[in-house]
């Protein structure tokens, strides 16, 4: 019977900090003031999920499998502000 999905995160903050080019420190500050936000879904394949992590215009995702990045890509959204620099 295979397992239901649960989504938790698969990878730790210093992983997903250092895709988004922070610190641990700096990830974990904005994450909690909502300026990052993490989002994770089942992916097509077995046991893969999706990760989405974006502050500002900047988006890491990847694909996770055994706690392991399968692949993964970085993108800019023009046009859009972050919202420190929109104050």
């Amino acid at each position: 019977m295979p397992n239901p999905f649960h989504p938790t995160c698969p990878l730790e903050d210093d992983v997903l900090a250092d895709r988004l080019g922070l610190t641990t420190r700096e990830f974990q500050r904005y994450r909690s003031q909502g300026l990052v936000t993490v989002s994770i879904t089942e992916a097509e394949g077995e046991r893969m999920v999706k990760v989405t992590c974006q502050i500002g215009n900047r988006i890491w995702e990847g694909l996770v499998q055994c706690g392991r990045i399968a692949f993964e890509e970085v993108r800019f959204l023009r046009g859009v502000r972050s919202r420190s620099s929109a104050r």
